[in-house]
């Protein structure tokens, strides 16, 4: 299970070096003179890596749907491949153009693979299982911030075709999602049937296997009759439209807190602050404290919950641009002035990815797939993560204009603002639900929970709300 999971999550290591491309090979173009580029040109290239991911997110939905989640993967790692080689062999501007706009599409189809772990874990694996996404995105940012420093950018971007080519031979040996499996088969399922040896690989039981496949048989019709209701009753209900508002304001102040933004232009970021290290030696640091706190987010998630990690990840964020802004508005209020502690902006820095990646970037696309009813889940899920990638997109694509109207310290303060609206957003908005049932947290929404933010716990719960039991054995289905 846990190898099906690194497999399909393999794809976000193609993730990250997309997100992480722009703050290597732009410095290397502007100083290097290639194509004459212009800082207009710059940012198109930066944020067109993020404008056709929600296109990519749209077709992802509807290739798990009728092609397979594991199909869905592997296609995700085609244009991948057709980008990052338009890049690498780029003869002029409009090549580079073309392979940002390709791999940003490949971005958006990778989405597959969190409904993908989703549903081959446990409950009890299932949290730690997908924040294995978040943890590959930051190897694959790391990983290009240092062959960015060693290598030229279109040998990297040739490079990068290698760990797409890695997830689509990997997908091919893994069996395709038991759910998925089950709900389209046809006639009565037996040992030679492709659901049983999905189901039998997972969980290598033969009497488990069996028992789940029953009851994921059994689950089939209830899902089926809600179908029959109108789309206004399914789409306008309050615990479809109460998820759907907090997760977009949610993803909105993520975005205008500048984890992305900081992403994005790594390298001219640390160039503003006037560090006398190297920038791309900065970046590493900053990548590689990423990685680690990726890494601890997926420790701490089935322990402390979400809303825990995400109000103490936006007050760490709040006070480290709070006093980045302080430093670098003094500096500019005084320019004349000698520098002392040349170091502490990268400190800073560093301790707002740190804090960032404990629980505000990663967690708000994990509840994506937790706080909606299950009828509607798919489709508003893809609904909510293209509006996110739009304000990526816009927020990437915004920067130099905020640096040219703002400064780079008023650009800084809204970081601040930003991340304070958040702190106070997940504090007394955001509910928990670290333990809870779907059942539950759909009826929080509808306004049937006992108190604000309180569920009862229960343990068992299969991925759609059920629990599954026989009288010889207990079953918890995926």
């Amino acid at each position: 299970m846990a190898l099906a999971a690194f497999c399909a999550h393999s794809v976000s290591i193609s993730i990250g070096i997309c997100q992480g491309y722009s703050a290597v090979w732009i410095p290397q173009l502007e100083s290097s003179h290639e194509f004459g580029i212009t800082s207009t040109q710059s940012s198109w290239l930066a944020s067109l890596g993020a404008i056709t991911n929600p296109v990519g997110s749209i077709l992802s939905g509807f290739l798990a749907e009728y092609l397979g989640r594991r199909r869905s993967i592997q296609i995700s790692s085609i244009p991948f491949i057709v980008g990052w080689v338009l890049i690498g062999l780029g003869r002029n501007i409009g090549w580079l153009y073309a392979g940002r706009l390709i791999t940003g599409i490949a971005t958006g189809m990778s989405t597959a693979s969190y409904t993908y772990v989703g549903e081959i874990s446990t409950p009890t694996t299932r949290g730690f299982l997908q924040t294995l996404g978040p943890v590959c995105a930051s190897f694959g940012i790391l990983l290009t911030y240092i062959l960015g420093y060693l290598l030229h950018w279109s040998t990297v971007a040739l490079l990068s075709t290698v760990f797409a080519v890695f997830s689509i031979v990997t997908m091919q040996i893994m069996p395709e999602s038991p759910p998925h499996l089950i709900k389209n088969h046809v006639g009565d399922i037996n040992e030679n049937s492709e659901a049983y040896k999905a189901y039998l690989f997972f969980n290598r039981n033969i009497v488990v296997a069996q028992q789940e496949i029953k009851n994921a048989m059994q689950n089939i019709s209830p899902e089926k009759a809600n179908v029959q209701k109108s789309l206004k009753e399914l789409y306008l209900s309050p615990e479809t439209v109460r998820p759907f508002c907090l997760l977009v304001g949610l993803f909105l102040l993520q975005e205008l807190s500048g984890i992305y933004t900081i992403l994005y232009y790594a390298v001219q970021f640390f160039g503003e602050t006037d560090l006398q290290i190297n920038d791309y030696v900065s970046s590493i640091t900053v990548g590689s404290i990423r990685f680690i706190m990726s890494i601890v987010c997926a420790i701490l998630i089935n322990k402390l919950g979400r809303k825990t990690l995400c109000t103490f990840s936006s007050f760490g964020m709040t006070i480290s641009v709070l006093i980045l802004g302080l430093y670098v508005k003094y500096y500019e209020l005084n320019p004349n002035e000698e520098k002392i502690l040349n170091l502490l902006p990268l400190f800073c820095v560093m301790f707002n990815v740190l804090f960032s990646m404990i629980g505000m970037l990663p967690i708000p696309w994990i509840l994506c797939g937790e706080l909606f009813p299950l009828r509607v889940r798919p489709i508003m899920a893809g609904i909510v993560i293209c509006m996110a990638q739009t304000f990526i997109f816009i927020c990437v694509k915004i920067y130099y204009d905020m640096v040219n109207y703002l400064g780079f310290s008023g650009t800084i303060f809204t970081f601040f603002a930003a991340s304070t609206l958040a702190m106070l957003f997940c504090k007394y908005i955001l509910p928990e639900t670290r333990n809870k049932s779907l059942d539950e947290i759909e009826a929080y929404f509808r306004g049937k929970s006992g108190n604000n933010n309180k569920f009862k716990e229960r343990s068992g719960i299969d991925n759609n709300g059920f629990v599954n039991e026989s009288d010889d054995i207990t079953v918890v289905t995926r």
